[in-house]
């Protein structure tokens, strides 16, 4: 069986560790995989490096909506932001379906994964389903890996005709938790669907492998020293100024600790993170690491993962990877987390998403007790290797079909 995995993504992160990990964990050995993308996407080398050499990466320059006059609505506000890319959305859509078409006709597969971010998303990737429908008649999944957003009024006849053609074309909507899955019932067509349904994503156990990272020397700080780490996009939902205000009861009781923030952003949001840096730690071992494609031995360095997400944390990848390198993670209750994490201070420590006091408690407690953060390390290690086995999320994707 040929499958074609189909992704439009402007970050690397979460869903080119998915596309990776489920080709590399397919149970049936014969089937092959050609995996498809805006050639913009910065993941591409990462992924690259990662696929089996058998299966094919291909890119597209499909105008796409988020790109579309970027330099110029990224200095508006962003309610204004949206309101224009949803407009060049609507106004795309007859380009895209028309190059979608064109460019699966040279494909002929036997089954299509369109691997969304949230909902709507990429909208390539929901008229990827609909053309592979007409065009092919055969089965797909629509993949959703965050969670869905309303539509406003203006825009209800475009959104609702594309949702109802999503789901009639799809056999199955599947998302990576059951938060995700029930943020889709914000959107009316997808209240009355019977096949939505959510499959966690898997990871490889590493720890087995001998891992080192040498972020310890990069930032030049000792074997000893305690190191906390934070890995994501600089993005407001990532909850990086609700991390400053913790670290700040932090650093009253460990002034020594050391924080290494993982990611990157636009020049702009670079700005506003260096200034909660100095308006809530300033003068503070803080450590703006920049992208790194190795984040799991970055992670495997930290004494705690901290998870801040504010918003859109349909699952937690960067959670589920400290848990199978027995890395305690203290992280907010947002979306997927609790899911992920399991029973509060069993495997991991979580709080409410505005409460960052109690962040900043859950932090000192576990730098304050090392046997009791070692073992809720071990727990979440347990915790991982039960429920979240790429082999076994590979399999469940395989049933579908």
């Amino acid at each position: 069986m040929k499958i074609i995995i189909f992704t439009e993504n402007n970050r690397a992160g979460g869903m080119d560790t998915f596309i990776t990990s489920l080709i590399n964990n397919w149970p049936i050995k014969e089937d092959s995989f050609t995996v498809i993308c805006n050639q913009s996407h910065p993941g591409i080398p990462y992924m690259a490096n990662l696929l089996p050499n058998e299966a094919k990466l291909i890119t597209h320059k499909i105008p796409l909506n988020w790109s579309l006059g970027s330099k110029f609505l990224n200095k508006l506000p962003i309610f204004i932001q949206r309101i224009f890319r949803q407009i060049f959305r609507i106004l795309l859509s007859p380009l895209q379906y028309f190059l979608i078409k064109k460019l699966f006709v040279n494909q002929n597969g036997d089954y299509l994964f369109s691997v969304n971010g949230g909902y709507p998303g990429g909208e390539t990737c929901r008229l990827a389903n609909i053309v592979w429908k007409r065009l092919y008649n055969k089965q797909s999944i629509h993949n959703i890996h965050n969670f869905a957003v309303n539509y406003r009024k203006i825009f209800s006849i475009y959104e609702t005709f594309i949702d109802k053609q999503l789901e009639r074309s799809c056999n199955q909507i599947v998302t990576v938790s059951k938060a995700c899955s029930n943020s889709l019932m914000v959107r009316p067509v997808f209240k009355k669907s019977n096949k939505i349904l959510h499959i966690y994503n898997g990871l490889n156990d590493k720890s087995k492998i001998k891992i080192k990272s040498e972020i310890r020397d990069t930032i030049k700080i000792k074997k000893e020293d305690k190191l906390l780490v934070m890995v994501g996009t600089f993005e407001e939902r990532k909850g990086h100024e609700f991390l400053f205000k913790a670290m700040s009861y932090v650093y009253q009781r460990h002034p020594n600790v050391h924080l290494a923030i993982v990611g990157t952003g636009s020049k702009s949001e670079t700005q506003r993170i260096n200034q909660y840096i100095q308006k809530y730690t300033p003068k503070k071992n803080i450590h703006l690491t920049g992208f790194l494609d190795n984040a799991y031995q970055v992670i495997a360095s930290a004494d705690i993962l901290v998870i801040p997400s504010q918003d859109f944390e349909s699952f937690g990848l960067t959670a589920l990877e400290a848990m199978f390198q027995a890395i305690p993670v203290v992280s907010t209750d947002h979306g997927g987390l609790p899911e992920t994490i399991g029973e509060n201070g069993i495997a991991g420590l979580y709080s409410a998403s505005d409460d960052h006091e109690l962040f900043s408690k859950n932090i000192i407690y576990l730098l304050d007790n090392h046997d009791i953060s070692k073992k809720i390390g071990l727990n979440g290690k347990i915790r991982a290797e039960k429920f979240f086995s790429s082999i076994e999320m590979a399999k469940k994707y395989q049933n579908l079909l």
